[in-house]
C-alpha cells in the first residue's frame, strides 16, 4: 500500500476504531446497569422477606413454649438465633441460584414501644461483580396481623404443675388449675377462678379510648371485649417477648387481658383476686403481687352473673368509675 493510499484509509479505520470503543462503554454501562438493578431488586425482596421470616419464626417459638409449658430462658437470643438460620438457609440457597451475593445479620429481635408489635434490627448486604449494597434496617413486625396468630403462653407455663390448661380455638379453659395455682401460693378467694377462662389468641382491643368499656349502655363495650377475648396496652403488663419467658410483668410497654370466672347463679361473692392477667400471674412477690379486686357484673341473662373482679385502678381504667 501506498504512503497515498495509506493516508486515504486512515480515516476509516480510526472511524471504525472509534465506533468500537463507543459500542463497547455502551456495552459495559447497560450491563452494569442491569447489575444495579438486580442488586436493588434482591435487596428490596430481602426488605420484604424479614418479617414474613420473624412472623413465621414467633409462631413457631410460641407454639413449643405452648406445647411443652417450658418457657424460654432468653426470648429474644432464641428469636434472633432462629431467624438468622432461617435467613441463612433462604439466601445461601439464593445465591446459589442467581449468582448474586447476599447476607443478612440479624443484629438483635427485640420489644417495640408500640406493645403489640416486635422489633426486628437487620443489616443486609447484596453484591453482583462490582456492584454493592449494604442497609441497616429497622422493621417492626406485627404479633396482630393475620399473618402472625399467636396465642398467650403464659398461662400454658404458670399452670402446667397444677393440672394444666386446655383451649378451643378461642379461650383458655383452665379447669381446677388456675384454683390450684392460686391456692399454691397461698391466695385467698381462688376458688372463683374454678372453671375461669381467658382469651387464647392475643388481639388488640378496638375499642379506644379504654374508659368507654364502662360508660357504655350497660357495659355492652365490656361484654363485647371480654366475648371477643381482646388484649389491652399496659404498663404493668407484660410484653410479647416476656410471656414467652414465664414472666406476667416486665419493665417494657407491654398488654393485659381479663381472666373471666365462670358464670355464677348468685351474686354473692363481692371480693376476689384482681382479674388482670398480669394480676393473677405475679408471683414475683409471693402473694402480694396478686391483690383483690371487686365484684363488676357486667351482664346477667336472668340465670347466671357474669362478672370480673377488678381493683379501683383497673375500674377507672376501663371507664367503670
Amino acid at each position: 500500500m501506498t504512503a497515498m493510499s495509506f493516508l486515504m484509509v486512515l480515516p476509516a479505520l480510526l472511524l471504525v476504531a472509534v465506533l468500537f470503543d463507543i459500542s463497547s462503554i455502551g456495552s459495559s454501562s447497560v450491563s452494569t446497569n442491569l447489575a444495579s438493578d438486580a442488586v436493588l431488586q434482591t435487596f428490596n425482596d430481602v426488605e420484604g422477606d424479614i418479617p414474613i421470616l420473624t412472623s413465621q419464626v414467633l409462631m413457631e417459638e410460641d407454639k413449643r413454649v405452648i406445647e411443652s409449658g417450658e418457657s424460654l430462658s432468653n426470648s429474644r437470643k432464641s428469636l434472633k438465633d432462629d431467624l438468622q438460620g432461617e435467613l441463612n438457609s433462604k439466601y445461601e440457597l439464593y445465591g446459589n441460584s442467581t449468582g448474586l451475593k447476599v447476607k443478612c445479620q440479624v443484629r438483635a429481635v427485640d420489644s417495640s414501644a408500640e406493645p403489640f408489635e416486635v422489633e426486628v434490627n437487620t443489616t443486609v448486604w447484596v453484591e453482583k461483580g462490582n456492584i454493592s449494597h449494604m442497609e441497616n434496617l429497622t422493621q417492626e413486625v406485627s404479633i396482630t396481623s393475620p399473618q402472625c396468630r399467636v396465642a398467650d403462653p403464659i398461662p400454658f407455663i404458670k399452670c402446667k404443675y397444677y393440672g394444666g390448661v386446655t383451649n378451643t380455638t378461642e379461650r383458655i379453659i383452665y379447669g381446677s388449675s388456675l384454683e390450684n395455682y392460686l391456692n399454691y401460693r397461698g391466695v385467698p378467694n381462688a376458688w372463683a377462678y374454678e372453671n375461669a377462662t381467658s382469651p387464647l389468641i392475643i388481639k388488640k382491643c378496638p375499642y379506644d379510648p379504654y374508659k368507654s368499656h364502662g360508660k357504655s349502655q350497660g357495659f355492652i363495650i365490656l361484654k363485647n371485649c371480654i366475648d371477643n377475648g381482646y388484649f389491652h396496652e399496659s404498663s404493668d403488663g407484660s410484653c410479647f417477648l416476656c410471656r414467652l419467658e414465664g414472666k406476667s410483668t416486665c419493665p417494657h410497654y407491654g398488654f393485659e387481658t381479663f381472666v373471666v370466672p365462670a358464670p355464677s347463679p348468685n351474686n354473692t361473692v363481692n371480693s376476689a383476686p384482681c382479674s388482670s392477667d398480669h394480676v393473677i400471674f405475679n408471683d414475683t412477690n409471693g402473694v402480694s403481687g396478686t391483690y383483690p379486686g371487686n365484684h363488676v357484673v357486667y351482664y346477667k341473662n336472668g340465670v347466671y352473673y357474669f362478672k370480673l373482679f377488678l381493683d379501683n385502678g383497673h375500674q377507672n381504667k376501663y371507664g367503670i368509675i
